[in-house]
C-alpha cells in the first residue's frame, strides 16, 4: 500500500501557496485610493458611486463604465464629471400607461427596448415595447446623485484617486487643488 499525501490535501496545499505568492505581488495601494474605494462602494454621503456605475467589475454597469472615463480625464475633469447635475445619458421616459422616468437606454432590439428606471434605488432594468413609449426627451428633473451628496475636495480627491487607479495603476494621490486648478 502506497502512503504519502493524499491529492486532495496537495491540491490544496498548491492552492494556499499559490495565494501567498499572489498576495505578496499583489501592489499595495496608497490611503487614499483605500478611501475612494470605501466611497465607491459605501458611500455615506448618499448613494455609493457602484450603485449605478462599474470599474475593474466592481459595482453595476448602468451607468458609463467609468474605466476609460477615468483613464483619459484629469483629475479636474473627472470632479466636474461628479459633480455635474445632468448628464447626456438619462432620457425622460413617458409610457403609454400615464408613467414618466428618469431612464438611460441601454439597447433596443427589434420591437423591444431595454432601458434602466434611474426613479428606483438601485435602477431596475426594464424591457418595454417601442409602442408602449410615448416619448422620450432630454430630461430636465433627474441629477446625478453625486452633485447634492455634499462631499469634501478631500473626499472627491480620494475617489478621483481610487478611479484613477482601478483604471490606470496610477499610485500618485490626487489633491484637492488638483481639482480646482491652483
Amino acid at each position: 500500500m502506497k502512503r504519502g499525501v493524499p491529492f486532495g490535501f496537495s491540491a490544496l496545499l498548491a492552492g494556499v501557496f499559490a495565494v501567498g505568492l499572489w498576495s505578496q505581488n499583489k501592489p499595495e495601494t496608497s490611503v487614499q485610493v483605500d478611501r475612494g474605494h470605501h466611497f465607491f462602494l459605501e458611500s455615506p454621503k448618499g448613494l455609493p458611486c457602484a450603485t449605478c456605475h462599474s470599474i475593474n467589475g466592481e459595482g453595476r454597469a448602468t451607468g458609463p463604465d467609468l474605466t476609460r472615463l477615468a483613464s483619459v480625464i484629469s483629475p479636474r475633469g473627472l470632479m466636474k464629471t461628479i459633480e455635474m447635475t445632468r448628464t447626456v445619458y438619462v432620457q425622460e421616459v413617458q409610457t403609454a400607461d400615464g408613467r414618466t422616468f428618469p431612464a438611460i437606454q441601454q439597447g433596443i432590439a427589434g420591437n423591444m427596448v431595454r432601458m434602466w428606471d434611474l426613479s428606483r434605488t438601485p435602477p431596475v432594468l426594464l424591457e418595454l415595447k417601442l409602442g408602449d413609449i410615448v416619448s422620450m426627451k432630454e430630461n430636465k428633473m433627474w441629477r446625478h446623485p453625486p452633485a447634492s451628496a455634499g462631499y469634501t475636495q478631500q473626499e472627491l480627491a480620494d475617489i478621483i484617486g481610487f478611479l484613477r487607479n482601478a483604471a490606470t495603476g496610477d499610485q500618485r494621490d490626487v489633491m484637492p487643488d488638483d481639482l480646482t486648478g491652483k
